[in-house]
């Protein structure tokens, strides 16, 4: 015989003094108290949380009523590394900083002037 040795004189032992106990203290084991069965919405709330999908559909609306939209942009080699730096360093989001970028740039270009009228 090759698998584990269980002492049942140990096990005998141990089952007695734990009945010796629950006859001792039955309020330590909810003989009358509450049940666990009783909270099962906030046991479930508790260990399922919410799936993934959930979250992160609740996310992408959270971020749509504030006006966020969605964009997928194709950068240049070098630059996610450089926005994710810069993330870290200012704490904003990718979609801040580019905002940000797309401001200070329009700043500091001369816009036309559409008040004139075309030369003709």
């Amino acid at each position: 015989m090759n698998g584990p040795v269980v002492d049942l004189v140990r096990v005998c032992n141990a089952l007695a003094k734990l009945d010796r106990l629950v006859a001792e203290h039955p309020e330590r084991c909810n003989g009358n108290g509450p049940k666990w069965a009783d909270h099962l919405p906030e046991l479930d709330k508790l260990t399922m949380g919410t799936p993934v999908k959930q979250r992160i559909k609740d996310y992408r609306a959270r971020l749509r009523a504030k006006g966020y939209k969605a964009a997928t942009l194709y950068l240049p080699a070098g630059i996610p590394d450089r926005l994710a730096q810069l993330s870290q360093q200012t704490g904003l989001t990718y979609g801040d900083l580019v905002a940000l970028a797309l401001d200070c740039y329009e700043n500091q270009t001369p816009q036309p002037d559409t008040d004139k009228e075309p030369d003709q």
